[in-house]
């Protein structure tokens, strides 16, 4: 009895060691995403899906068994389209009231501080999640200066180079502010209220190891 129960655990810290990760990590990241913000309530602009792209850096530290944590700091560019309606009057002083409609596109410059926990699930596969922080570099941001998301995906690691596949979305609506057009001199504004939700596919790569 006593050597069959030796055996199981000899085995099962074999196991843990095969899983194990490294102790510490730096390296760097990219990621392509495919945006698709949701209205925050009724009175939201229709909005269509674009894409986005990112790149950044990250430190990661395995904190007991196959549980690791991980910040990074990166760039993120996404791309949106958000319905406009504009009144003017045609004809000069005398003319009539219509209107111009359409689709503008806006390019959105993010800094972004994503912090995950992640747990490995087999000898390649990871399962994590975490929050992100991010800032709008381009725009007004409003009343909401920091921007948080939840994230939660999973991936693998068999390679050095690893793959992630994450669903985001945020805690919040948000929103910024933009010109659409000027008329006397005077700049009038549109404000553009959205929930961001994404689909994200992470790549990462380590730069330096240690056990």
């Amino acid at each position: 009895m006593k050597k069959t129960l030796v055996i199981i655990i000899l085995l099962n810290c074999i196991s843990t060691l095969s899983y194990s990760q490294p102790k510490t990590e730096f390296g760097v990241t990219t990621e392509g995403s495919w945006f698709t913000p949701r209205p925050n309530s009724e009175y939201s602009e229709p909005n269509r899906n674009g894409w986005g792209t990112g790149i950044g850096v990250y430190a990661s530290r395995s904190i007991f068994w196959r549980l690791s944590a991980d910040i990074g700091l990166a760039y993120r560019y996404k791309q949106m389209q958000q319905h406009y309606t504009m009144p003017y009057t045609e004809g000069g002083e005398y003319g009539y009231n219509t209107t111009d409609e359409g689709w503008k596109k806006y390019a959105l410059n993010y800094m972004v501080v994503p912090v995950h926990l992640q747990l490995l699930t087999g000898k390649y596969l990871f399962i994590r999640g975490g929050i992100e922080a991010s800032w709008l570099t381009n725009f007004d941001a409003g009343n909401k200066k920091t921007e948080y998301n939840w994230t939660m995906g999973f991936g693998s690691q068999k390679h050095k180079l690893k793959w992630s596949l994450n669903f985001i979305r945020g805690f919040k609506g948000v929103g910024f502010f933009n010109g659409l057009y000027t008329i006397d001199n005077g700049k009038y504004f549109s404000g553009t209220v959205y929930h961001n939700q994404m689909l994200q596919l992470n790549l990462s790569y380590p730069i330096w190891q240690k056990q």
